[in-house]
């Protein structure tokens, strides 16, 4: 920690240059038609060697999406054959030689796991993931969607015991943690507003602080697709979100100091800000992607074999 007094503070940021790079990348998610739910089914249904563990749902989401570009010699030794790294300069957040991890801060409201009753509490999901072009095998597991996301997981943790047991059915990386501490202090009706997370995860602790600039909606559906290459097979976990709404937000991502996150994160995003004044932790600045999904989430997590 010696050396962060020489660091620059990058807290002085100009929201517009975020809005016109969430902007870009937010176009590049919307062109072209979004398949319905039901037409992925059948395509599902319809190859054998693809196996639907669980389903998903809830009746409201809310996510903030942590953009952070970090230099891709880290990146490329976390990801399998076949994968392939998004430039970030070709999304607008970063340089060719550098590519995506995103932290998807995200909160659902009855939170479903196999059309099972509702929880009563809400489920929080804070996922770690590698922004990848779309792989081969989208066509075989029937998510190959125009302007969809798709993501390698590197780490997910959620409050939801039951979800998580679902993803270990697909060896995905996930840890459960009941004490994440999710506080949304932002106006649903604006996107104004602030979200702070920590995930007192017992591998690599960090904390999350994001203001909300605002959103509004947006035509067609969200598409997020994460896979993952475990020992069963090759896990693929798609989340569609329709209608929905988006806005831009800026970030700061606290990690504790020669831990994964912040072994990973180090030199990258918009650059070091202020340490956390309580914790001590490190931090970086990055720009973010606001978003509500008005009537909730529906998902699927499937296992290609």
């Amino acid at each position: 920690m010696s050396n962060l007094s020489t660091r620059t503070n990058v807290t002085c940021i100009d929201p517009q240059s975020y809005l016109r790079c969430l902007s870009r990348l937010l176009m590049k998610a919307l062109v072209g038609g979004v398949a319905t739910l039901s037409s992925l089914c059948l395509i599902a249904a319809a190859r054998v060697d693809v196996e639907v563990l669980h389903t998903y749902g809830n009746s409201l989401g809310q996510e903030v999406i942590n953009v952070i570009a970090v230099h891709a010699s880290k990146l490329l030794p976390l990801l399998p054959p076949g994968y392939n790294i998004v430039p970030a300069s070709s999304v607008g957040f970063g340089e060719p030689d550098q590519g995506i991890v995103v932290i998807a801060n995200f909160r659902g409201i009855d939170p479903t796991v196999d059309h099972r009753e509702p929880l009563n509490q809400n489920q929080v999901a804070i996922d770690v993931a590698i922004l990848v072009f779309e792989p081969s095998e989208a066509v075989q597991a029937g998510v190959n969607i125009p302007g969809a996301f798709h993501v390698y997981a590197l780490a997910i943790y959620t409050n939801d015991a039951r979800y998580a047991a679902s993803l270990r059915r697909a060896d995905i990386p996930v840890e459960f943690v009941h004490n994440i501490d999710y506080q949304r202090s932002m106006n649903d009706a604006t996107g104004v507003g602030d979200l702070m997370v920590k995930v007192p995860s017992n591998d690599s602790p960090f904390q999350t602080f994001s203001s909300g600039l605002g959103y509004a909606p947006v035509p067609g559906a969200f598409n997020a697709v994460f896979w993952y290459d475990g020992r069963k097979g090759k896990a693929v976990l798609h989340f569609l979100d329709q209608p929905f709404q988006q806005g831009a937000a800026i970030s700061r991502i606290y990690t504790q100091p020669s831990s994964t996150w912040d072994n990973l994160f180090d030199g990258g995003g918009l650059g070091p800000c202020d340490p956390h004044p309580e914790t001590g932790y490190t931090c970086v600045m990055a720009p973010a992607v606001n978003l509500r999904y008005d009537e909730g989430t529906v998902g699927r997590l499937q296992l290609i074999q």
